[in-house]
């Protein structure tokens, strides 16, 4: 099978162009002929809120790639349709998690007649506001023969937005577990005191009421230290600030910065937790990233998270927008001493959660 993807993928930074990538070698695997087809230029620099867009180290698997769209350049749109349709793929799987990519991507679908078109969707309930969202995100949707969705919520908000949809059109499978080689040696597991923020920091994401959380928690437990790990979307003076201003600058380690792949598991296996305080989400790639290390989460109960975090099985779940509940459940994390628990059943959720498991499905569905 011919399955070409478009999207972001290597060298573009960030969760939807790993999620790809992933997904591509996997098929490959499979014996499947793929091609990635992704941006020229991804956004406008003026408009983009952080350091680079970009990738600098190499894959992991070097995949065929033609790098020739630009989402805001139309004259591109029409170099693509020309150069997808030369490749002739039987299957066009579409990346989806934001409106800004909906014009180019509608206007491509509608004119790719003979390829079978499918949306992996990331995202339909946005975090950030976006004028018309709802009606340039009908318009990228209507021409796609299929949908994949990765949890329950975007099931419903897929169903919100095209009325009537045939539910023989939706795959929902789930965000899969990250590959990674470290695993646990034994059930002994050493305590470290470090709990980890990861990923690319935006509002929605919640830092600021991790750290007002922190502020209570290092009352209780002044030896906790919180790791910072990921690039800032816009202005980090206000964390700076809000860290100042709680007196949290010894029990925070910061890296304002991009992390890169060869970095990831040491951030990971050097903390006893993640910590995911989001405002709102869909699911989140970064709480299976932990589950690969098999380190717990603490999530707080908004869109898919509690589909993957299980309060009380391999992490916690506290409610939304609460310092005070989150700060309870940090310390709960650490006074009932159950990692030995969180650990066997991320061990069992993970073999269940596989990216091999996820590419069968998706290729069962395709055939």
């Amino acid at each position: 099978m011919r399955i070409a993807f478009l999207g972001p993928s290597h060298p573009w930074r960030g969760g939807i162009a790993q999620f790809a990538q992933n997904l591509a070698n996997k098929l490959v695997e499979s014996r499947q002929d793929v091609m990635m087809f992704t941006f020229l230029h991804q956004y406008p620099e003026l408009f983009f809120p952080s350091s680079e867009q970009t990738e600098k180290s190499a894959p992991q698997k070097v995949l065929p790639t033609q790098k020739i769209l630009t989402p805001y350049n139309p004259l591109t749109w029409f170099s693509v349709l020309r150069d997808i349709k030369a490749w002739n793929p039987d299957v066009l799987i579409t990346s989806y998690w934001i409106p800004f990519m909906a014009p180019a991507f509608g206007f491509l679908l509608r004119y790719l007649k003979k390829t079978r078109k499918i949306y992996l969707i990331h995202n339909l309930d946005f975090h950030e506001k976006w004028l018309l969202a709802k009606v340039m995100t009908r318009f990228a949707m209507l021409p796609a023969d299929a949908f994949i969705t990765l949890s329950q919520v975007s099931v419903n908000a897929l169903n919100d937005l095209i009325k009537g949809l045939n539910s023989d059109r939706v795959l929902q499978l789930f965000h899969p577990v990250y590959e990674y080689l470290h695993l646990h040696n034994s059930e002994e597991i050493e305590i470290k005191n470090k709990l980890l923020f990861f990923g690319f920091v935006k509002h929605y994401k919640g830092l600021d009421i991790l750290l007002k959380a922190m502020a209570i928690v290092v009352r209780n437990a002044p030896e906790l230290k919180l790791v910072i790990a990921g690039d800032i979307y816009g202005d980090r003076k206000i964390y700076l600030d809000l860290i100042s201003e709680l007196q949290l600058q010894d029990n925070v380690e910061l890296n304002f910065r991009y992390i890169a792949d060869a970095e990831i598991e040491g951030f990971f296996t050097g903390v006893d937790v993640c910590v995911l305080p989001y405002r709102s989400a869909t699911q989140s790639g970064v709480a299976q990233l932990s589950f690969a290390f098999e380190v717990p989460v603490i999530a707080t109960r908004v869109g898919g998270i509690e589909e993957v975090v299980k309060d009380g099985e391999n992490g916690l779940l506290a409610e939304p927008g609460n310092p005070q509940a989150l700060a309870g459940k940090i310390l709960a994390f650490y006074s009932e001493k159950r990692m030995t628990h969180f650990m066997q059943n991320i061990r069992k959720a993970n073999r269940e959660n596989s990216w091999d498991a996820f590419t069968n499905k998706l290729l069962d569905y395709l055939k």
